[in-house]
C-alpha cells in the first residue's frame, strides 16, 4: 500500500473524474486518467461492475497498489509528475500478481508516465 502523501484525496480523485479534466489512456485491463502535477500520486479506484462484493474491491485494490508500487518503483520517470487514477477492469481479478505488474507497466507506457 502506498503511502497516504502519494495517495490522491478524494478532491483530487473528483477534479480528475470531471470532463475536459487530465487525460484517459485505455488498455485491454485497467484505464487510467492522469493530469499533470506538482507531485506525483496515485490512487486505485474499482467499481462495483468490476467487483460486487466490497471484500473483493478491496482485495483487488490492494494487488493493484502492491503490483504497481513493485513495478513503478524501479522504473524511471519520463516528464513532469502527475495525479493518476488507475481503473482495473473486470478481467484483472483473476490475473496473476505478475501479469498484472506487466500490464500496469504497459499501461504507464502508453500514457508516456514512465519508460522502463
Amino acid at each position: 500500500m502506498l503511502k497516504k502523501r502519494d495517495r490522491l484525496t478524494t478532491k483530487e480523485i473528483e477534479s480528475l473524474s470531471r470532463p475536459g479534466q487530465g487525460k484517459s489512456v485505455h488498455g485491454a485491463l485497467f484505464s487510467l486518467r492522469f493530469s499533470p502535477s506538482v507531485r506525483a500520486k496515485l490512487s486505485v479506484s474499482v467499481s462495483k461492475k468490476v467487483a460486487a462484493r466490497a471484500v473483493d474491491r478491496n482485495r483487488l485494490r490492494r494487488r493493484v497498489y502492491a503490483a504497481a508500487e513493485a513495478t513503478i518503483g524501479g522504473a524511471k520517470r519520463s516528464g513532469q509528475p502527475a495525479f493518476v487514477l488507475l481503473m482495473p477492469k473486470k478481467e484483472c481479478a483473476s490475473l496473476p500478481f505478475d501479469r498484472l505488474g506487466a500490464e500496469i507497466g504497459a499501461i504507464f507506457q502508453k500514457a508516456g508516465l514512465f519508460h522502463q
